[in-house]
């Protein structure tokens, strides 16, 4: 089964002290943060691997970046990518159908059965581009994938819903998926698999070896401003004994008039 894998590297905000808005206003200062892969990418990629671990054929790692990007592409390739795509243009203030109008091309030059995204991106979290890539290609989709099991010619996959609730589908092939978070335990990557990866050739493409131009990525939604949300009030800590904690809690839910 021959599998596109498109993984996205995003700004890793769990350790940062504080997150700021950069003078434009439409992005957050990232001078220092580092990068990583997007979360649920990973879980993509381990799906990928064990697919093609199983019924055999190629994975090919995809993304839409500057050359910074080749990090999160020598990491697909470590964890079991044969062949790995960068486009070089950078689009991480685009739209997502800007980014799938990108996808859409390279992949229809690609020998393909299965196409894999991550449900959302830890950045922007949108949730749209997969099944904008999808309806581009005209194959069927399937989001939020929570349980996958493939045949040669068709998946069985489970997504989640609303309140745990689980829709089951029997999908046929060519199809594009988009993986949740949990659905397998991604594999820990050797040090022989990194310097592996580190020997292998990306293939870098532009704009113009897609007969695309700037003009074409017309976007669908425009980022007019970025903003913190509005501070709340602050929780106020009770110490002393517990007795007088007691009795200092009892006071603030008495003036709130919960009792």
């Amino acid at each position: 089964m021959d599998i596109v894998a498109c993984i996205k590297r995003v700004p890793d905000t769990s350790e940062a002290d504080i997150i700021k808005i950069s003078p434009s206003q439409k992005d957050i200062e990232k001078d220092r943060l580092v990068f990583k892969i997007n979360d649920w990418d990973e879980y993509v990629l381990e799906a990928a691997v064990q697919l093609k671990e199983k019924l055999g054929g190629t994975l090919t790692a995809v993304t839409v970046g500057p050359k910074d990007w080749d990090e999160v592409l020598r990491r697909a390739l470590a964890m079991g990518a044969d062949s790995a795509i960068r486009v070089d243009q950078d689009v991480s203030a685009e739209d997502p159908y800007a980014v799938a109008i990108i996808l859409e091309k390279v992949i229809r030059k690609l020998s393909y059965a299965l196409v894999l995204f991550g449900a959302q991106s830890e950045d922007f979290g949108s949730g749209q581009l997969g099944a904008m890539v999808a309806e581009m290609l005209g194959i069927p989709h399937a989001t939020l994938v929570t349980g996958l099991e493939a045949e040669e010619k068709k998946v069985h996959v489970k997504r989640e819903l609303e309140a745990g609730t689980l829709q089951s589908y029997t999908i046929e092939l060519p199809a594009l998926l988009t993986i949740h978070t949990g659905i397998n335990q991604p594999r820990y990557i050797s040090l022989g698999g990194i310097r592996r990866a580190m020997q292998k050739e990306l293939q870098v493409m532009s704009l113009s070896d897609l007969d695309l131009s700037l003009e074409a990525l017309t976007p669908m939604v425009r980022l007019e401003k970025l903003e913190l949300p509005p501070k709340g009030k602050q929780a106020e800590l009770i110490t002393g004994a517990p007795e007088e904690a007691a009795g200092q809690l009892a006071k603030i839910l008495k003036d709130a008039g919960i009792f």
